[in-house]
């Protein structure tokens, strides 16, 4: 974490440094990630509910577009032109801090969000999470989407579980709130290449949670949205979030986040376009808990990243960033692995 605290001054510091611009790219959205809205739960989870309207006061302030989910994958797919600064709001899980917390503020602001559920919670009555009524009532403001039944991690499931588990919750949500578009937040942003496979034959649009920017080059499989709880609801954090914009990239390998053999992944990208010299020296990428990651480059196009050490246990991710053209927005791409 230290680590990472140093990174992202290092980031506001060269920010601050370079000239100004009023506009990002219209081919790409800041998607963000909430979960509970408290000053009293989970720090990694939590984002204090004052902290959440200083960051709609923000958007509004600084004359960013925040688009329903829906709209930005529909005009993502067909290529059509975004709003210069498009930012959606997303939350996870379904906390009844949302309905008390959040849905005040986003009804002031008028700004939509879009919430992953997992209906078993709700079916249950749990008294953290939310009804079906007070999701009907946010309607149309907030749009209720799939996160499974149980939220189980979607790694090494049987066949018939993962099935139920997406299955039985999309027929759940559908049936309670009349909702047909069959997108699925992956419960702690994890997958396996049963269940990718599962999802594109079953026509999903899925999303994680790795870090970096939505756009028409997008894995829809495998949408990014930037984390909002914990130290990275700080203003400074979001700031530099919102600003970001997708790494012209043509294409990663691999797809799969499942690490084995050395535990050191190797991470191919390959970019759009030739970078330039400045770019190229100042494209970095950082592990979870590591220093800076290894770069080996071919020319100006490609470039191999790999680790100093091996991943630990669990979720690990390589994020990488490049300044843009402009005041001090970055190029971001991240990449999530997963140590079994």
């Amino acid at each position: 974490m230290k680590k990472f605290k140093i990174f992202f001054k290092l980031l506001l510091l060269v920010s601050i440094c370079l000239p100004s611009i009023s506009n990002a790219s219209e081919t790409d959205c800041v998607v963000l990630v909430y979960h509970r809205f408290s000053d009293e739960g989970p720090k990694s989870t939590s984002t204090s509910p004052k902290v959440f309207n200083q960051h709609l006061a923000y958007l509004q302030d600084n004359e960013f577009t925040v688009l329903p989910l829906k709209t930005v994958i529909k005009k993502l797919q067909s290529k059509e032109r975004l709003p210069l600064n498009c930012v959606s709001l997303t939350a996870d899980d379904g906390f009844l801090s949302i309905y008390k917390e959040a849905f005040p503020l986003l009804t002031q602001y008028q700004f939509p969000m879009s919430i992953f559920v997992s209906t078993n919670a709700i079916d249950k009555n749990y008294e953290s999470m939310m009804t079906w009524d007070q999701l009907r009532e946010m309607a149309p403001l907030v749009d209720v989407f799939n996160h499974t039944v149980n939220h189980p991690h979607l790694v090494n499931l049987s066949k018939e579980n993962l099935e139920n588990e997406i299955h039985i919750a999309q027929d759940r949500i559908s049936k309670e709130l009349g909702v047909e578009d069959k997108y699925l937040a992956y419960p702690y942003g994890e997958y396996d290449d049963q269940t990718y496979s599962f999802l594109e034959l079953n026509d999903y649009i899925a999303f994680g949670q790795q870090s970096g920017v939505a756009s028409q080059n997008s894995d829809f499989l495998n949408i990014p949205r930037f984390s909002m709880s914990g130290p990275y609801a700080k203003m400074e954090s979001f700031i530099l979030k919102v600003k970001t914009v997708e790494m012209p990239l043509k294409s990663t390998e691999p797809k799969s986040m499942i690490v084995s053999d050395s535990f050191m992944p190797v991470l191919d990208l390959v970019f759009l376009r030739p970078l330039t010299k400045f770019e190229r020296d100042n494209f970095a990428c950082y592990v979870s808990g590591q220093n800076k990651a290894k770069l080996e480059w071919n020319g100006l196009h490609s470039v191999s990243i790999t680790a100093n050490e091996p991943l630990g246990v669990g979720r690990s991710r390589y994020n990488c960033t490049m300044p843009y053209k402009e005041n001090g927005r970055y190029y971001w791409f991240s990449k999530l692995w997963l140590r079994l």
